[in-house]
């Protein structure tokens, strides 16, 4: 109704913007999960969404496949990420300064040159170990290690790291410190890392997960609420998300 008390039609502006375009039909039953583009959410009120609001944040295609990558590795909580650096650096966001990082000393070369270059930088220390003898890692934690960073197998040189018992030398008396997984070369179908003690695996999508080559993205996985939580806010607040 106009100021005057009669119909008022929709302008030309109006029908383009919302003819056909009813945020409450998406209710379907569609088998192939559609992508959606939007980058917003209808909400009830302002700060009142229905579980998306913003496509940072939330997404409901990427749900799906987050949803879908915690199903395949027996996790619970699923992140997804712009590439596997992307989720490297959301995991090691977890770390504050002061703090000590234990990795293998065969890693893939993103990796080992963002731990050099970048993690250095935030004042947090680090030390590269052949993880292919356990006493080494034990020999390698400092009170103030915080994190335990793996491949098995190492890209590029193939090593392969025994994973429970890496996980059995320190998880009885150092409950703070996180043990990291990249399970990119394996997968989940080979190798379930939360079995053996993993508190996090990680992936670049990019590789096996894909294995298509059209795609650059990584991954985070983990049972623990705890760092759900903590990874769900870096997702949402550092610029690393796969959209």
């Amino acid at each position: 109704m106009n100021s005057i008390g009669a119909p008022q039609t929709e302008g030309f502006s109006t029908k383009a913007i919302h003819a056909g375009q009813d945020p409450e039909q998406w209710s379907h039953y569609a088998v192939v999960p559609p992508l959606v583009m939007s980058t917003t959410f209808k909400q009830d009120a302002p700060a009142e969404h229905r579980g998306y609001e913003y496509a940072r944040s939330r997404n409901p295609t990427r749900n799906v496949l987050e949803t879908c990558l915690a199903a395949l590795e027996d996790g619970k909580h699923g992140l997804t990420f712009a590439s596997g650096l992307g989720a490297t650096t959301a995991i090691t966001a977890l770390l504050q300064t002061g703090d000590h990082l234990v990795a293998c000393d065969d890693l893939y070369g993103g990796t080992n040159r963002f731990i050099k270059k970048c993690l250095s930088n935030q004042g947090i220390t680090y030390s590269f170990v052949d993880m292919a003898k356990v006493e080494n890692v034990t020999n390698a934690i400092k009170p103030n290690t915080k994190m335990i960073w793996l491949e098995s197998p190492t890209n590029p040189l193939l090593k392969v790291i025994d994973i429970k018992a890496i996980a059995d030398s320190f998880k009885s008396h150092r409950q703070d410190i996180i043990l990291v997984v990249d399970n990119t070369f394996l997968t989940c179908y080979f190798q379930k890392p939360f079995d053996l003690g993993a508190d996090i695996v990680m992936y670049s999508l990019t590789k096996y997960m894909n294995g298509h080559s059209d795609i650059i993205m990584g991954a985070a996985i983990t049972r623990r609420d705890d760092l759900a939580e903590k990874l769900r806010f870096l997702q949402n607040g550092k610029p690393t998300k796969t959209f």
